[in-house]
């Protein structure tokens, strides 16, 4: 998801399955070419439960179909 703000501002959020990081989502700001993470999860390197990968997706408004996915304990 990308989003375009005042100031040549670049917000992309990214979130997923992987096997090694298991749950996870980053938010990376882009200002005039310059990318800065923000802020960056895995349920496996920072510890944590889906609870919060699930907290992520209700907040950002992300696909109801992932949300459904990671209360079942899925894989997306």
């Amino acid at each position: 998801m990308e989003g375009l703000t005042k100031d040549n501002l670049y917000v992309d959020i990214n979130w997923g399955f992987d096997p090694v990081l298991g749950y996870w989502y980053d938010i990376i700001e882009t200002r005039e070419g310059v990318e800065t993470v923000m802020e960056d999860w895995s349920s496996k390197t920072h510890g944590g439960s889906r609870s919060k990968m699930l907290e992520f997706l209700i907040k950002y408004n992300l696909p109801e179909e992932h949300r459904s996915m990671v209360a079942l304990d899925m894989q997306f």
